[in-house]
């Protein structure tokens, strides 16, 4: 019977769509290398985030290292607020045009009120990567339960390859007590404990649009467990975690 059950839920539950992704080689004003990763949603709107290479270069591949990329809300199509990873507005880009998904020219003005010509090619494209952005924004308001969303096979390979699949097992199992999915500072995140227990065990995941990336916390026994695809833990999921807890 449970086993029916299971399946059940597996045939009914919203799977992932698919989007797809980019990453470009560019410059800034012609002068400054950068590298730009974006993915298409499917409303044809763009989010990633860039990074200059001499950056990359000196302080390697984390999060303080590359810049945002958002939709801006008024001009969503045309117009995209960079901002830093502590969510920290420092750029727009204007004039965007993104012709045949093949080459990117905008307008870039920086927070000293500069303005520089942005070009970038793209060197390379997949449709392979699931929009997970889509995927959280529709389910906004409901909790994993209500949507089935550890039966979602995409979901349990990405939390089980971050996390192990034991740890994994057990976060599942912490979801008894839950709230629906909120949105914060670019993160799509849900939270639960244990009925009766709270708040040990208790955990708290997190989808991050800016980078693609999901962040994991588990509190048990009194001591608090982290997990994150970025290899370190950003500020605005430190802080979710402890408005919550």
């Amino acid at each position: 019977m449970i086993k029916k059950h299971l399946l059940l839920a597996f045939i009914l539950m919203p799977l992932l769509s698919f989007a797809k992704t980019y990453k470009l080689d560019g410059t800034i004003g012609g002068l400054y290398p950068i590298v730009i990763e974006l993915e298409e949603h499917d409303d044809g709107l763009f989010s990633g985030r860039y990074a200059y290479k001499s950056t990359l270069k000196n302080k390697g591949n984390i999060d303080s290292s590359w810049l945002n990329i958002n939709p801006n809300y008024k001009n969503p199509a045309t117009t995209w607020d960079i901002r830093d990873h502590k969510w920290n507005d420092v750029e727009s880009w204007y004039n965007i045009k993104f012709n045949g998904g093949k080459r990117l020219t905008c307008k870039m003005k920086n927070a000293k009120g500069k303005i520089y010509d942005v070009t970038a090619t793209v060197t390379e494209s997949s449709n392979n990567s699931p929009s997970w952005l889509s995927y959280f924004k529709s389910h906004i308001g409901e909790s994993p339960a209500e949507f089935s969303m550890f039966f979602d096979p995409s979901i349990q390979q990405r939390l089980g390859n971050l996390m192990g699949n034991n740890n994994f097992d057990y976060m599942t199992s912490i979801y008894q007590t839950q709230g629906g999915i909120e949105y914060t500072k670019g993160m799509y995140w849900g939270s639960a404990f244990v009925a009766h227990q709270c708040c040990d065990p208790a955990t708290v995941w997190a989808y991050d649009t800016d980078n693609n990336k999901f962040y994991v916390w588990i509190r048990k026994d009194g001591r608090d467990y982290w997990w994150s695809e970025t290899g370190n833990i950003p500020i605005k999921f430190q802080e979710i975690v402890n408005d919550r807890f």
